[in-house]
């Protein structure tokens, strides 16, 4: 934290993106010439006045409560004895060969958010699978996105292949077939290194593409389903406020936001909208936009690279946070 403050004394300036722990991120909106600086809360539009100390700029923003720390490019910093190395990949459609080489960190585990094709086209999967099988991680878990519509078998015979392979339709089963060299989440969880973690490629209703659904009451069902232990939830789509802008604005998954707010979830991996990449945090939970391609689908976006500590401390200080949480909001 005194990082954070001693970099909003020498760069704190109207327009600055913050964060106020106990309230969350927001933009300076006014220097107050009296020592303090007026911030506008992106939650809700609220505002108060903060003293340079009590801010930490979002470019700054290394850490979450939880002790999820995020590792900055070149991804040189020695991992903490006993620490697990994450590094995130989302939205590669298809052009995961033409990643930099200088984007391809080392690490423990692996971890990809979903469109890691075009249209799901057999050929991509299988290029995808070998991709990742080579990739220098012990373990890799993967799951799907919108983009993967031959892993939604419903939606692929009803309509996706109709409307994106004309020419010949793909078996759905024998696509799966390819998903070797990885674990693949699809509603479920896996083990690994300890940590559970838990993978489900369902995003909110967008211009009907696969693992859709509408808002409310269907949504919200598979965001209950999310165990009470998941210790890294890894989705397609974001949860309101944390990497959710497009061009349209904040268009991420309220009903998603508050499931994960009812447990104690260290860190929520997603991407989707290409244009928010990077991460983010609340009063406990890491959140992290890993789209590799930009929003021209040029696959040049970096990974994004954080270690956790070992699991019993790691959920230690998850639930101390959440309850910390609890705390302010009922204070």
């Amino acid at each position: 934290m005194e990082a954070g403050a001693r970099a909003c004394r020498r760069v704190l300036e109207v327009g600055a993106r913050v964060f106020k722990r106990g309230r969350g991120h927001g933009v300076v909106a006014l220097d107050n010439e009296d020592g303090t600086w007026n911030v506008e809360f992106d939650d809700d539009g609220a505002e108060g006045d903060f003293k340079p100390e009590d801010l930490v700029l979002a470019d700054d923003l290394r850490w979450a409560p939880a002790g999820a720390c995020v590792v900055p490019f070149p991804w040189t910093t020695p991992k903490a004895e006993g620490h697990t190395r994450f590094v995130c990949f989302s939205d590669t459609h298809g052009l995961h060969d033409l990643i930099p080489r200088q984007h391809k960190p080392a690490a423990d585990v692996l971890l990809h958010a979903g469109d890691f094709t075009n249209t799901g086209e057999m050929e991509q999967v299988s290029s995808f699978a070998d991709w990742v099988g080579a990739y220098p991680a012990r373990d890799k878990v993967v799951i799907a996105g919108n983009h993967d519509i031959t892993l939604h078998e419903d939606y692929y015979k009803s309509r996706g292949a109709a409307r994106f392979h004309q020419r010949g339709a793909y078996d759905c089963s024998k696509v799966r077939q390819v998903l070797t060299g990885f674990t693949y989440l699809e509603d479920a969880s896996v083990e690994i290194c300890g940590y559970k973690i838990y993978g489900t490629p369902w995003q909110p209703d967008f211009c009907d593409w696969a693992f859709n659904l509408p808002r409310g009451k269907e949504i919200r069902e598979k965001w209950e389903a999310i165990p009470g232990e998941t210790d890294i939830l890894l989705v397609h789509g974001p949860p309101a406020g944390h990497g959710d802008r497009c061009r349209h604005g904040r268009v991420g998954c309220q009903d998603l936001l508050e499931e994960v707010q009812r447990r104690t979830i260290s860190v929520v991996v997603a991407g989707h909208l290409h244009e928010d990449h990077g991460t983010t945090t609340d009063e406990v939970t890491l959140f992290v936009n890993a789209s590799t391609c930009t929003s021209e689908y040029n696959p040049t976006q970096r990974p994004i690279v954080f270690d956790l500590p070992p699991r019993e401390q790691l959920r230690s200080a998850t639930e101390t946070a959440a309850l910390r949480r609890i705390a302010g909001a009922g204070a």
